[in-house]
């Protein structure tokens, strides 16, 4: 690697970089001397010299009636380094305060049509482990509809197999088109307060919420561990008053 790319990855500009070297190399120069030499023009010479002096690895002084130009030991570079260690040290907190955001940031899925809502059934019973349990809100259509077609052959064998459990929420109409389900626990929610015949379905699942509207045949995903823990909350607390 030369030595002019190696200075660069610790911060030189191009420029730096070439009339650092050139006085390195060819010794004390004067202005003219180092253009041609680092083939630079005179204000880019004049600009990299004043940054290379902020460094201490320049020095200059008088030589008659001119100004001569003399690199400074290589040895300063470590000092150099030193600051941007320092810098980066310093920055490593608040580049990971932004990286931390950027990996708990919700991720938010949306899906349309008959397959996009069989798609979200068959993404809980996959997310989820063995035995593991889930939480649902159980709409109107599941037995006004063919509330079936949502559902795949592929659903029903991964939910039974990893002996799925789920804790349900619904209206005393939608619990008596259910058939008993060991594995299945089923609140029914005041008439006052019954929001079923909306024909939204919530489902809650390890770190992730989903939103069924029947409706429309559409339905999202967000993909966030504090929101699902908030919802699981907010779920559990409802359905210990039931």
């Amino acid at each position: 690697m030369e030595i002019q790319e190696i200075l660069r990855k610790i911060g030189f500009s191009k420029h730096e970089s070439k009339v650092y070297v050139a006085l390195l190399e060819r010794g004390a120069m004067n202005i003219s001397d180092v253009c041609r030499t680092a083939d630079i023009h005179r204000p880019a010479a004049y600009s990299a010299i004043r940054s290379l002096k902020t460094k201490s690895l320049i020095s200059e002084a008088p030589h008659g009636k001119r100004v001569w130009y003399a690199a400074e030991s290589p040895s300063q570079l470590q000092t150099e380094i030193d600051v941007l260690a320092h810098s980066l040290q310093s920055a490593i907190p608040l580049l990971n305060g932004a990286y931390e955001k950027r990996v708990h940031r919700p991720v938010i899925r949306f899906f349309e049509g008959k397959t996009g809502i069989v798609s979200v059934f068959d993404d809980m019973v996959e997310s989820l482990k063995k035995g593991d349990v889930f939480y649902r809100y159980s709409s109107l259509n599941a037995i006004l509809t063919d509330g079936d077609k949502y559902i795949s052959a592929r659903y029903r064998r991964i939910r039974d197999e990893k002996q799925l459990e789920r804790l349900v929420i619904t209206n005393q109409r939608i619990a008596q088109g259910k058939k008993p389900r060991l594995e299945r626990e089923m609140k029914i929610i005041p008439p006052s307060y019954d929001p079923f015949d909306y024909n939204i379905t919530q489902i809650i699942y390890g770190n992730k919420t989903a939103f069924v509207d029947y409706n429309t045949d559409t339905a999202l995903i967000i993909e966030n561990a504090k929101i699902a823990e908030f919802l699981k909350k907010l779920f559990k607390l409802l359905y210990s008053k039931l």
